[in-house]
């Protein structure tokens, strides 16, 4: 998360500093050292409080037993990815505490000359919606698969860049799923007739203004160079505080299934 690097990136310079002073301990983060195994070594007073578990408790045994049995192999692949000189590794773990609690953390390791160091934070209170929201797209997407549509979500700005694709996608446009995620050099808006795109902004621009899903029609360019009659049925996603955060909805073909599958996700959007 953005927010977060921003806010451990003055702790960084103190960090490596404090491995091996007294200020290891006094530093406002968890921390902790792992041997060449992954062994935990040291941690801080900022471990005892995010884990619930001692230190003392701790020094001996393998880090990966305090994480969630599906990220362990994730940890793994960190750990295998610095030993061979890869750059800092930061992502999103689940943990552990000491009564079995699942709680999220954002850690960044880095490699030392003796095994690793990591900061972990925790972020659980930032976590649910968008879990939630991945949770939505995985089901919307089971219940979608095998049809000629694209689920989606993303940034409302003129590119419209995409933060999740559907498989879909491959069959209505003929590009793969990944080649639209971020991408700077195909946007989605690159695929959209250009004689459609002002009034496509404009109406999803209204709808967001309003917080009243959106619905259009118009022509996508696709792979091959055919252009093809789709519509799509979208809406904002909104923060509890009534930001916009980004749009989801679908996109479909225009063609002898159109009825049956607006029908289909009238539920969704």
């Amino acid at each position: 998360m953005e927010w977060l690097k921003q806010c451990l990136g003055p702790l960084r310079g103190r960090l490596a500093r404090a491995i091996g002073t007294p200020d290891f301990d006094e530093l406002p983060v968890a921390l902790i050292q792992l041997d060449e195994s992954g062994t935990m070594v040291r941690g801080n007073r900022g471990w005892e409080v995010l884990s619930g578990h001692r230190v003392r408790d701790c020094l001996g045994l393998d880090h990966r037993e305090f994480l969630h049995i599906e990220d362990r192999g994730l940890w793994q692949q960190a750990m295998h990815g610095l030993s061979v000189g890869m750059p800092p590794w930061i992502g999103s773990l689940r943990y552990l505490g000491r009564g079995c609690e699942l709680y999220w953390v954002e850690a960044r390791l880095v490699r030392r000359t003796c095994g690793y160091v990591a900061s972990l934070a925790d972020i659980s209170a930032q976590v649910p919606r968008n879990q939630q929201l991945q949770a939505g797209y995985r089901s919307l997407s089971n219940l979608l698969d095998g049809l000629p549509l694209m689920v989606y979500r993303c940034r409302n700005n003129r590119q419209w860049t995409m933060e999740y694709v559907s498989a879909g996608c491959l069959e209505l446009t003929g590009y793969a799923p990944h080649a639209l995620v971020d991408s700077q050099s195909l946007t989605f808006n690159s695929l959209i007739h250009p004689e459609d795109r002002g009034r496509i902004w404009r109406l999803v621009q209204e709808g967001v203004r309003s917080a009243r899903p959106f619905s259009f029609d118009y022509r996508l360019l696709c792979a091959d160079g055919s252009e093809k009659a789709v519509s799509e049925r979208g809406r904002g996603i909104y923060s509890d505080l009534g930001d916009l955060l980004g749009l989801e909805g679908v996109v479909m073909p225009r063609d002898g299934e159109s009825a049956y599958l607006q029908e289909v996700v009238a539920g969704f959007y």
